[in-house]
């Protein structure tokens, strides 16, 4: 096994709550395995507003989630009760008088949070206080911009930031250790964006994605989920951003630029025992583990088992899970006249193991990172009929080996291909070996080897990092096609921040919404100091692949430095050639009937 560098390790996550998805049980499964495998333990920090995470603590024990020894330690419900009187602070603020509401209480009745207006108007905000009634934290009611600050029970200020990040960074200090590195692994976008403020070279940040980051029809160059889209601007801030798929992490690449950050840890799989005697298999038995989720798409489920149990009729589905579905799940079972062969189960910790005696299992969501139940389905010989979405299913399943992969969202072919395995028992049975093989390819060594690589390269990386601060653009020149089909760029950057000339890469490139990968145009690129200078011609040849979809392009520059890119559009419209080639200078105003001219 590769060793783990030495350091302290903390998990982060906004929040954790009983019977929450594939994020929260990666994470608690991370959690475990580095105790169990390698003998590390990983407190597992929290920061949503609890006084209380016992509860939270018994379920998760009670689910097998969580070891006896594990820590899950919450930023309120350890600053509630921490002793910080001898911690050094300074005299705290005067706030103007106000009206004082309590809201909140714990557990045990006692006052907790307050809701605190101004007399005289001005925003308000909210108090956090102890069991004795002092204030620990003050806060903006929304959690947005505002002062935000932590007390000693005295009144004195410990600190004082204008966003919860500042806090946030401040508390994650407190409870890991004063010397020696620091990895926080991240399972929290928004956490770990905020956590790269942290300005010490012992800590790293490394976080690690669990969804596409785009919608729509999620091509590299579809629009952003705008639970991403800030996130995302600030990859070179991360010492690791590590993508469940290779797919996702060179969608990345291609939209943000290859930077030398970016890494892929696949989820992994705790392969079980072959239970003796073997559970036998009810032919025609489809089972579904999921969220009951708009993202699961369980009602495509429901649809498509209506027309698999018109001509196997013996079919039946179990679906195991809770969520904001249920309702609709059961009147639409109710409608189609299934209750006699659909059941929704619930939540239940041990249903993975319904899958021995399960016929095949069905993955019908609308998008994946890299689906648990997958490789759970697939470690029991499960063999799994999946919609193949973005992107964990086409990773993880070869289509007709060890599973089957249909079209997203086509309920018809969903049901055809697997009444076509419940017609063909030998095709199936063939099936279940290969399924456990590739299931445990991603076993916990893996993983663990994985991780050890990722936090290696990430020491090795730290004092090289890179940070580009600003780029300004001068002497701006965009020719596109005339007659003769060239389009032509020529441009002055100057590039402030740690970048380094000689490993600091400047490129043009132009792509459309159906391009595999951005085309790099021809150009000759020169630096001086901080200031390049860039001077290109793309031809017919060059630009052909991009004339040829019909569909508008944009033409960029990208600058790549280690961990840090910074990319700019400069036009977005048609390159077809028209006319005589027209110049542009500053790419401030419209070209009428050619697109749009970028600053």
């Amino acid at each position: 096994m590769t060793a783990m560098p030495e350091g302290a390790y903390v998990s982060v996550i906004g929040g954790i709550r009983p019977g929450a998805g594939g994020q929260t049980r990666v994470l608690l499964q991370r959690h475990r395995l580095f105790a169990e495998h390698r003998g590390i333990d990983v407190p597992i920090l929290t920061f949503n507003p609890r006084p209380d995470y016992d509860r939270v603590r018994r379920s998760l024990h009670d689910d097998g989630l969580l070891l006896p020894r594990s820590q899950v330690l919450n930023m309120h419900e350890d600053l509630r009760a921490r002793d910080v009187s001898a911690l050094p602070a300074t005299p705290s603020p005067p706030r103007p008088p106000a009206t004082v509401r309590p809201d909140k209480t714990d557990r045990d009745g006692l006052p907790w949070r307050s809701t605190v207006t101004p007399a005289r108007g001005g925003a308000p905000w909210l108090e956090y206080v102890r069991p004795d009634g002092t204030v620990y934290a003050r806060t903006p009611v929304d959690g947005g911009e505002g002062l935000v600050e932590v007390l000693r029970p005295d009144g004195m200020t410990l600190g004082s930031w204008a966003t919860l990040g500042g806090l946030w960074c401040w508390w994650t200090r407190l409870v890991t250790p004063s010397t020696g590195h620091v990895f926080i692994l991240s399972d929290s976008r928004f956490v770990s964006r905020e956590l790269t403020a942290i300005d010490d070279d012992r800590f790293f940040v490394l976080h690690q994605m669990h969804n596409p980051h785009t919608i729509g029809r999620r091509h590299w160059t579809s629009e952003i989920s705008a639970t991403y889209a800030d996130a995302m601007e600030h990859l070179g801030r991360l010492d690791a951003l590590s993508s469940l798929t290779a797919r996702q992490r060179d969608d990345v690449a291609r939209r943000y630029g290859a930077t030398d950050n970016l890494v892929v840890i696949p989820n992994p799989v705790e392969l079980p025992d072959v239970p003796e005697p073997r559970p036998a298999r009810r032919p025609g038995r489809i089972v579904v583990i999921a969220r009951l989720h708009s993202q699961k798409r369980l009602d495509l489920a429901v649809e498509a088992f209506a027309l698999l149990v018109r001509t196997h009729p013996e079919s039946r589905l179990d679906l195991y899970g809770s969520g904001p579905e249920r309702d609709a799940l059961d009147r639409q079972v109710a409608t189609l006249g299934l209750a006699d062969s659909v059941t929704l189960h619930g939540h239940d910790p041990r249903a993975a193991d319904e899958l021995w005696a399960a016929d095949v299992a069905w993955l019908t969501s609308a998008f994946e990172g890299y689906s648990l139940f997958l490789l759970e389905a697939r470690a029991r010989e499960c063999p799994v009929v999946s919609f193949d979405v973005p992107y964990g299913p086409r990773e993880q399943i070869t289509d007709g080996t060890d599973g089957v992969l249909v079209p997203a969202g086509d309920v018809a072919a969903l049901a055809a291909a697997t009444a076509a395995l419940l017609d063909d028992r030998s095709r199936l049975e063939a099936m279940r070996a290969p399924a456990r093989e590739g299931a445990a390819a991603h076993g916990h060594e893996r993983f663990l080897d994985d991780w050890a690589d990722v936090v290696a390269g990430a020491v090795r990386r730290k004092p090289h990092r890179t940070r580009i601060d600003g780029v300004t653009l001068q002497d701006v020149r965009l020719g596109l096609p005339g007659r003769d089909g060239r389009l032509m760029l020529s441009a002055r950057l100057d590039v402030t921040g740690v970048v380094p000339t000689h490993d600091t890469r400047l490129t043009w490139q132009a792509y459309t919404a159906d391009s595999a990968d951005p085309v790099e145009l021809p150009a000759t690129v020169t630096n001086d100091g901080s200031t390049w200078t860039i001077a290109g011609e793309a031809g017919p040849d060059a630009l052909a692949p991009l004339q040829a979809s019909g569909r508008p392009a944009t033409v960029r520059l990208v600058l790549v430095s280690r961990n840090s890119a910074w990319r700019h559009e400069l036009f977005a419209g048609s390159l077809r050639p028209v006319g005589r080639m027209r110049r542009v200078a500053g790419l401030l105003r419209r070209s009428p009937g050619r697109g749009r001219l970028k600053a």
